[in-house]
């Protein structure tokens, strides 16, 4: 049963041509070995420690998924912090999860999206989504999912770029995505699909807002924190997902 509030912010996610699009450029870059080089630089090198912080906070968690895990770059700072955690890492790509699966020893993967997730209810720990979380199609049916599976002490961490609210956010957020993202891509091997970079800021466009992603995860959580962090990148926490009946 849906609670009164879950249609506040409708159809929120990527339409379903654009979302291929985004997950075969996404493939591209991870195989030619250039994504992550060209995330740090993005980043101005701050990429680490937020993988670090958002890893940590899924600490004592016995089994963890990472959701959008892509060839496993996050997963692998999951499984180096929760070393005695179940860990499975969860791609739309069948690709990417064999990736992470044959790189990552001790771990599982499976091939799932986030509004359909192949998992049974209430019997996850915890759910780390980084930098992957704007790419659903839905995401409200998203964060539904992921209540879904969570025990009802579970926790949700998602760390993700927002919607940019401000004009020196947007100015900044376009110089990443449009100017920087492609001298970056050039420079770390990318080839000429550096130039496809800009489609990734196009997914901000789709994104929520910091208040309008709180107010989205209060409908399937009963606590929820948003904090910003440098460069419009924020972390999700909330804990305690509510349980609906059918």
């Amino acid at each position: 049963m849906k609670n009164n509030n879950e249609l506040e912010i409708k159809n929120k996610g990527l339409e379903e041509k654009f979302w291929k699009n985004i997950i075969s450029e996404i493939e591209n870059y991870s195989k030619k070995g250039c994504y992550e080089k060209v995330n740090t630089l993005m980043s101005f090198f701050t990429l680490k420690k937020l993988r670090i912080v958002t890893a940590l906070l899924a600490k004592d968690s016995h089994v963890i998924i990472d959701a959008g895990s892509g060839p496993g770059t996050s997963t692998e700072y999951i499984k180096t912090i929760n070393n005695n955690s179940q860990i499975i890492a969860m791609d739309p790509s069948f690709v990417m999860a064999k990736i992470a699966k044959d790189n990552i020893k001790g771990i599982n993967a499976i091939n799932g999206m986030f509004e359909s997730i192949p998992i049974r209810d209430s019997s996850i720990d915890a759910v780390i989504a980084m930098f992957s979380f704007r790419d659903a199609r839905n995401y409200n049916r998203a964060l539904y999912e992921f209540s879904r599976i969570l025990k009802e002490n579970g926790k949700l961490i998602i760390l993700d770029l927002y919607r940019p609210e401000s004009a020196l956010e947007k100015i900044i957020s376009f110089f990443q995505f449009n100017i920087l993202s492609v001298i970056s891509g050039i420079l770390m091997g990318c080839g000429k699909e550096a130039l496809l970079y800009p489609d990734l800021h196009k997914t901000i466009s789709y994104m929520y807002s910091p208040k309008e992603f709180v107010m989205s995860a209060k409908n399937y959580f009963k606590n929820v924190t948003f904090k910003k962090m440098p460069i419009i990148v924020g972390i999700l926490y909330a804990t305690n997902p509510k349980k609906f009946t059918s």
